[in-house]
């Protein structure tokens, strides 16, 4: 394991894209990107010197346990938190101080908080009809969402009629229907039992790259992250320890915390005498 004695790494910006790119060598605009992104309630500091790029049509992950800043951060970009410092910028546009209801953020949250008194149809609908598009592209548009979460033939059903899972999958179809230039899924499965969320897990990937958008995805489970991410942000205590493919951040883990956090390792302390960039000669402490 590389011998860092950082909290924290704060990259300035480091791209988080599709596996076999490398970071900075595109010059396709970032689809998101952060600039020194700090988070401050009062004195508390809940993110802090928080930096990333990420590229277009990939699907990154912030990982890290609870109150490590990453929904802080998720939220920040719908506009539901204000930041303290820094700017956040989609597709090259300054949108921290943009008023909520203009970002075009599609969210998925935990509860899926549908409208339990209107049917699937107007759920779904509910994002197009405030942006008055016309009723037959509604209907087209929908009955399209519908059919890629698996769930055609629903629409008049009201939401107390569907299981958990079916639930998540009409939360989905109404964050992606408008065409969003992100999707945020705020632990969209912590509330389904084990089998569906393996089967959530293939749903929600394979919708992503069959539409094509760009996906920030929060969670804490380590096997959804190291099974559906391009790249994962591995968060502490409101600052970023790694960011890196799956294989990376497992494989290679930065700094002890992200060794301890993705599965169980041996750990000895040591001092390195010599290396000839291959090989490492270490002197235990």
């Amino acid at each position: 394991m590389p011998d860092r004695s950082e909290a924290s790494l704060s990259p300035r910006p480091v791209s988080a894209g599709a596996p076999g790119t490398a970071p900075n060598m595109s010059a396709e605009q970032p689809a998101v990107e952060f600039r020194d992104i700090d988070i401050a309630y009062g004195k508390f500091v809940a993110v802090r010197d928080f930096s990333l790029s990420i590229r277009k049509g990939s699907f990154v992950t912030l990982l890290g346990p609870s109150g490590c800043g990453k929904t802080t951060i998720l939220r920040s970009i719908a506009g539901l938190v204000d930041i303290s410092g820094g700017q956040i910028m989609i597709d090259g546009r300054r949108v921290d101080d943009v008023p909520i209801y203009k970002r075009n953020i599609g969210l998925v949250f935990q509860s899926y908080a549908l409208f339990p008194h209107k049917s699937v149809f107007d759920n779904v609908a509910f994002g197009l009809k405030y942006r008055n598009v016309p009723k037959p592209e509604i209907a087209r548009r929908v009955g399209r969402a519908l059919d890629m979460v698996r769930l055609p033939g629903s629409e008049k059903k009201l939401p107390s009629q569907l299981s958990g899972g079916q639930q998540q999958r009409i939360a989905l179809a109404r964050a992606i229907v408008f065409e969003p230039q992100v999707l945020l899924l705020d632990e969209p499965l912590s509330a389904l039992d084990a089998n569906m969320r393996e089967e959530m897990r293939v749903e929600i990937k394979k919708i992503q790259k069959a539409t094509g958008i760009t996906a920030i995805f929060v969670t804490h489970d380590q096997e959804e992250a190291l099974s559906m991410s391009d790249r994962i942000v591995v968060m502490n205590a409101g600052s970023v320890e790694q960011i890196g493919t799956p294989e990376e951040v497992y494989e290679r883990p930065a700094t002890a915390f992200v060794a301890d956090f993705l599965g169980k390792a041996n750990m000895l302390a040591g001092t390195v005498s010599r290396s000839d960039g291959q090989i490492a000669v270490t002197l235990a402490a």
